[in-house]
């Protein structure tokens, strides 16, 4: 496990090179991250693969005369690198365009903070411990179903997170984080058909329910098997945890600052206004006790902070970094998003739609003839992110009487988000926490359109 401090120190001794070879540079910022990630899959009993590897690097912005110009590398530890970074970043600002009243580093907002946000509980788990939770995922799968055939993967994978960032106007932040993540894919078969089905579960502690893990893998291929065609249509519809966080996941971009301002957004004019049912509250929350990505400052060492997105359906705020809130004379809201390759952009830290108090089960007795819709695919085509479109395939299980009757075979679900989010007329209390950044209850929706 990496130690903070060293890097600390390494992006003090990197500024201070930096600031000596670059003294006719206005603004000077350093930002430094490395991560590791140790592996443990198995198959067939034994153990298949093991993992381990480690990748960070240092990225430099400097501004002068309202340019910028940006520059990596790789060589965390190599002073012979640095020159070059600074070259390279020089080079850059020759060829970049001056936009003086936007390019600017953040000011300080306090002193030195260091966060450690590392779970010691993960760290202190053996490599014989890993391997053992690893081979007992595969034995619960073949133990709860003859059907289940094989287990193609299953294991298990901890990483660690380091970044720090030093600035010329003061900012210095650094912040270690990890978190362990299960898998496992399994295939069922029987006469008729053969299915597969994959889940994860990410944690930053080390507890691990694996019962409930493997009987959710196992129910949900073993119904797979039993898929029937529905009929094409509109339907009422139940989307399950899993598919809201798919289909938000899918438009985050939405609330981007940077793709308002370039008219690339359905919400771009609509602040203030009323964008979805008055049911609706979203928030990103940075730092809460089930988050997994849980941060204290942003990419561009910002202090991160809660921001209401959505309150009672009305959008009050898209999600800035420095440079897309002084466009728009506001406050950042600590989104800057970055790796040390990249540019600065705009990402969420935890966005969650907050639940209500109705059972998934509350919300499937609404409906006489629909559907619940439990995962989605194919967001990469199937989403239009300037008209809000969407049509995915998806599986689901058709809905009788306000009861689950089959499971459906794969179909084809269609909408628009902004119609999704206003016809959403319950939501549930079964929210996921441990499958990604974004958190969301099951939804019930007033219709969508259904092709078999």
């Amino acid at each position: 496990m990496p130690e903070l401090n060293h890097y600390m120190n390494r992006i003090k001794e990197i500024y201070s090179t930096v600031k000596n070879k670059a003294n006719d540079i206005d603004e000077i910022e350093v930002y430094m991250s490395s991560s590791g990630e140790e592996e443990f899959s198995v198959r067939e009993r034994d153990l298949d693969k093991y993992t381990f590897a480690e990748s960070g690097g240092i990225g430099l912005r400097l501004i002068k005369d309202g340019k910028v110009g940006i520059s990596f590398t790789e060589k965390i530890d190599s002073n012979a690198s640095i020159e070059t970074l600074v070259n390279n970043a020089k080079i850059s600002l020759s060829y970049a365009s001056a936009e003086p009243d936007y390019n600017a580093l953040i000011e300080k907002e306090d002193g030195e903070e260091v966060y450690n946000i590392i779970n010691n509980d993960i760290v202190n788990m053996t490599n014989e411990d890993l391997k053992k939770i690893s081979l007992s995922i595969e034995d619960k799968l073949y133990s709860l179903d003859k059907r289940i055939v094989n287990v193609p993967s299953a294991g298990l994978a901890r990483y660690d997170f380091i970044k720090c960032i030093i600035n010329s106007n003061g900012v210095c932040k650094g912040e270690i984080k990890n978190n362990i993540t299960y898998y496992a894919e399994v295939i069922a078969k029987d006469s008729n058909s053969t299915k597969t089905y994959f889940d994860v579960y990410s944690s930053k502690d080390t507890f691990f329910d694996i019962d409930a893990f493997t009987k959710n893998i196992s129910d949900n291929v073993i119904n797979k098997l039993n898929a029937k065609e529905i009929e094409s249509g509109k339907y009422k519809t139940v989307f399950t945890s899993k598919a809201m966080r798919t289909i938000l996941g899918a438009y985050l971009g939405l609330f981007s600052a940077e793709n308002v301002q370039k008219k690339l957004s359905l919400l771009q004019g609509k602040l203030n206004q009323k964008i979805a049912n008055s049911i609706i509250n979203i928030k990103d929350i940075p730092v809460f006790d089930k988050g997994i990505y849980n941060t204290h400052f942003d990419g561009e060492g910002s202090k991160t902070k809660d921001l209401n997105i959505i309150t009672d359906g009305v959008l009050n705020s898209y999600l800035y970094n420095n440079y897309t809130a002084r466009k728009d004379s506001v406050k950042t809201t600590s989104h800057a998003s970055r790796g040390f390759k990249t540019p600065i952009g705009i990402s969420c830290h935890n966005f969650i739609l907050e639940e209500c108090k109705n059972t998934q089960e509350e919300l499937i007795s609404q409906i006489k003839n629909g559907i619940l819709v439990n995962s989605l695919t194919g967001t990469h085509s199937g989403v239009n992110a300037i008209s809000g479109d969407f049509s995915l395939q998806a599986e689901g299980i058709k809905i009788e009487n306000g009861k689950l009757s089959y499971t459906a075979s794969p179909f084809i679900v269609s909408g628009n988000i902004l119609d999704l989010l206003n016809d959403i007329e319950m939501l549930a209390n079964d929210t996921e926490y441990h499958h990604s950044s974004i958190y969301t209850p099951s939804a019930l929706i007033r219709e969508l359109s259904f092709a078999s």
